[in-house]
């Protein structure tokens, strides 16, 4: 009979498995990324492989989307909010109101793990929560914009860090509010004007993600600005689209990873040569260098986007991200974004 394993031999075998399993289980982890797509909302892993995708007739304007816990997925389209669940059935629809310039919602945000959603609805300068049976829970006004078209109002919502208020982008005005959720009152007005490097009308407020510690990351649209600002409103550092080697005509929807970079989407819209939009999605590092993109020419030839009436160019369109693991969706809304 072989002798009992001594206690040392015995511990090191143990680990030796316990590192087996973690390496194998990292090996099988998929990060994916839940791309929002105008007309369509597109899943793909790191190595550019399209997974999953959902498109809904008479869903248009796109501009954000979240996966869920249960694996199903809600997002914001121009005619208000559309929650689907794991088999991709519509299970709840809230549409936008319409104001006096027309209707049309631009973003959403998923609360307490997904038992409610805040809808963005600019039609109306509002943000509306509701729970996944469809009730109104609140209403949080916004400053009317009078001026420009509805189209040029508010893009993107986000939570405040540990507050009850949210952080909305006034598009074309350059500037960041944070608002109190339930009475609209604003706490705090971030003018992006004097950060800018250079001012012009291609600068707008677009993609906006609250940190901890009260910073934001905040991305200008056609700008192709990246900026990070103090909570205090000030300056810390910033990025333009030629400084991290990006390809682009937009830097839009924004998300920190866990290892502390930068995810942004940067929309191929509108599109004069299919080498301006060469890329689609980029993670940026602490010093503001790429070091991974999903590019144009991944995605064409596996999913259908949109023609471009004028260039007749295919534009997948891509304007907002959430990135997460497959394989642990308990933790999918565990980000920052």
């Amino acid at each position: 009979m072989n002798a009992p394993l001594s206690k040392p031999w015995w511990n090191a075998l143990y680990c030796a498995c316990v590192l087996i399993s973690v390496f194998a289980h990292e090996a099988c982890a998929e990060q994916r990324f839940l791309l929002a797509a105008d007309n369509q909302v597109i899943e793909v892993d790191r190595q550019g492989n399209v997974t999953d995708s959902i498109a809904k007739q008479g869903h248009s304007g796109i501009y954000e989307a979240w996966r869920l816990p249960d694996g199903g997925l809600v997002y914001a389209h121009r005619g208000g909010l559309a929650v689907f669940d794991a088999q991709k059935k519509l299970v709840l629809s809230h549409p936008a109101r319409a104001g006096a310039k027309g209707t049309e919602a631009n973003s959403c945000a998923v609360l307490s793990g997904g038992a409610r959603f805040a809808l963005m609805d600019s039609g109306v300068c509002q943000i509306r929560v509701i729970d996944r049976s469809g009730k109104l829970l609140s209403e949080t006004p916004l400053p009317e914009l009078e001026e420009g078209g509805l189209h040029g109002r508010y893009r993107t919502i986000r939570v405040a860090a540990g507050e009850s208020a949210f952080w909305v982008a006034q598009y074309e005005r350059k500037t960041l509010l944070r608002v109190e959720e339930s009475s609209g009152k604003i706490l705090q007005t971030i003018d992006l004007t004097p950060l800018l490097r250079t001012v012009s009308t291609a600068h707008k407020a677009f993609g906006l993600t609250p940190l901890r510690d009260g910073a934001l990351w905040v991305a200008t649209s056609t700008g192709r600005e990246l900026l990070l600002i103090r909570a205090n409103g000030t300056l810390q550092r910033s990025w333009n689209a030629q400084e991290m080697g990006l390809t682009c005509r937009y830097l839009l929807g924004t998300q920190q990873l866990e290892n502390g970079h930068l995810l942004v989407s940067c929309g191929d819209y509108h599109l004069k040569t299919p080498e301006e939009g060469r890329d689609l999605l980029a993670e940026i590092d602490a010093e503001g260098k790429v070091v991974w993109r999903l590019t144009r020419e991944q995605l064409v030839d596996q999913i259908e986007g949109v023609v471009d009436s004028k260039s007749g160019l295919e534009e997948m369109r891509t304007t907002n991200v959430h990135a997460y693991d497959n394989e642990r969706l308990g933790e999918v809304l565990n980000i920052i974004r």
